[in-house]
């Protein structure tokens, strides 16, 4: 009887500790001690770089050339298109040349602040410009028409209703289905909305170093990320690791990757504007702060799921060892990355869709085209934001893997972890017997 119980016995004891602990993500004493230490270090050091990198209370000279190359004015005003017709346009210089062609439109300005609150506007027609109709709701900027007179041009469709909406309804969803954590995600959004806005664009456009500015803003939105949707655990710190860890080789690879191909990073107009206006910027650098801070998203999904899943191994079968725990991720990793790869490649592929339509229809080879500047920096972010998400994989696992696997001292034979009665390696029948006894 005594012999036939003990089984019993045991299962009650992993039981009650499976109940207590899954999910919790406790480990050791000691391996907390070693990845707090890990996590303090690396706030210390992203402290010193938030110190040293933040920008400067100096408001930069903002240029007016530039303003109106990117569709921007000093002054925007808010109106609606009452009525839009194309028609020859005024002849203003009184020089009888054959007119030309302008869109007509009247708007009636939302600040009736001049006359009644009507204007008529006679603007060249911009063949790459939308088309207006009556009813929509657009941004007027000033200018002077050829006889000198101040008027206005339509400058852009008024958006800020219909995209507040859009996230309203995101949040609304992502909430209703995700609960707390979704609430706690959204957060985090926020959060690495204000840190790029207000530390990362203003320190790269004071001349400091994208790369130690991107690694600072990395590990900044990692930390608070991560513990902020996920709680303060053993499993998140592992997952934390193991973020950080790929995320300075992806920095490193980029870097031997930029170097090498010759990346200049000026392979588009807008390079070349942003060389222009703010020269002390080094834009291969910049492309590789974009891999850094372009690869944390995937990167960060994987060595969740990762940890994760070596924490769920452990909590099904409580008395496996180190190398089963590492072996039960990595085949999870595995099938991880093989969907990630793809999802990296398309998204850049995605957002260089416009530029690869035109390298078509320029009949340019795909040789060619990806020995271009433009190309080869794409190819160069996939190549390096593709190294960190395949390394996060064994990295994270062998990470949670040695912190799961001392979350229960108490056993320690090798042959009860590794081996079933029948001597096979690796299988986890007795821990999930006993679970299912309990």
């Amino acid at each position: 009887m005594a012999a036939a119980a003990r089984p019993h016995s045991r299962a009650m004891g992993h039981g009650h500790h499976h109940s207590a602990g899954a999910g919790t993500g406790e480990t050791s004493q000691s391996a907390t001690i070693v990845m707090a230490v890990a996590v303090a270090l690396f706030l210390i050091i992203t402290t010193v770089g938030l110190v040293l990198l933040w920008p400067s209370s100096d408001t930069p000279e903002i240029s007016e050339d530039l303003q109106g190359l990117v569709g921007g004015a000093s002054q925007l005003v808010d109106a609606t298109i009452e009525r839009a017709g194309r028609g020859p346009c005024p002849d203003l210089t009184g020089t009888g040349a054959p007119p030309a062609t302008c869109d007509q439109i009247d708007v009636v300005l939302d600040d009736a602040s001049e006359s009644d609150g009507r204007l008529h506007l006679d603007t060249l027609v911009d063949p790459t410009g939308p088309v207006l109709e009556a009813g929509d709701k657009v941004r007027l900027a000033p200018t002077t028409n050829i006889a000198g007179q101040a008027t206005y041009y339509v400058a852009d469709f008024q958006r800020s209703a219909p995209i507040g909406w859009i996230a309203f309804l995101t949040a609304v969803v992502v909430v209703v289905v995700a609960r707390w954590r979704g609430l706690a995600a959204l957060v985090g959004l926020v959060l690495s909305y204000l840190v790029i806005v207000e530390f990362t664009l203003p320190s790269l456009l004071d001349g400091h170093s994208p790369v130690a500015v991107a690694l600072t803003t990395g590990t900044a939105l990692v930390v608070a990320l991560l513990y902020l949707a996920h709680g303060v655990s053993a499993r998140t710190t592992a997952a934390l690791l193991g973020t950080l860890a790929s995320m300075a080789l992806a920095g490193a690879f980029g870097a031997l990757a930029i170097d090498v191909a010759r990346i200049t990073g000026l392979g588009s107009d807008e390079d070349v504007m942003l060389k222009g206006f703010a020269g002390q910027l080094s834009l291969p650098g910049l492309i590789l702060a974009s891999v850094i801070i372009g690869s944390l998203g995937l990167i960060n999904d994987m060595t969740i799921t990762q940890a994760a899943a070596v924490w769920e191994v452990s909590d099904a079968a409580p008395q496996a060892s180190l190398r089963h725990l590492y072996r039960s991720g990595m085949r999870v990793g595995r099938d991880h990355i093989a969907s990630s790869v793809y999802t990296l490649v398309l998204a850049y592929a995605g957002a260089a869709l416009p530029t690869l339509l035109l390298f078509t229809l320029a009949d340019r080879s795909n040789t060619d085209l990806a020995s271009t500047d433009l190309v080869g920096a794409e190819i160069v972010r996939t190549a390096a934001g593709t190294i960190g998400l395949v390394a996060s994989v064994p990295l994270t696992t062998a990470i949670a893997a040695l912190a799961a696997s001392r979350r229960h001292p108490s056993t320690s034979a090798p042959s009860s972890h590794d081996t079933d009665p029948a001597g096979h390696a690796d299988a986890d029948t007795r821990p999930l017997t006993y679970r299912a006894s309990y």
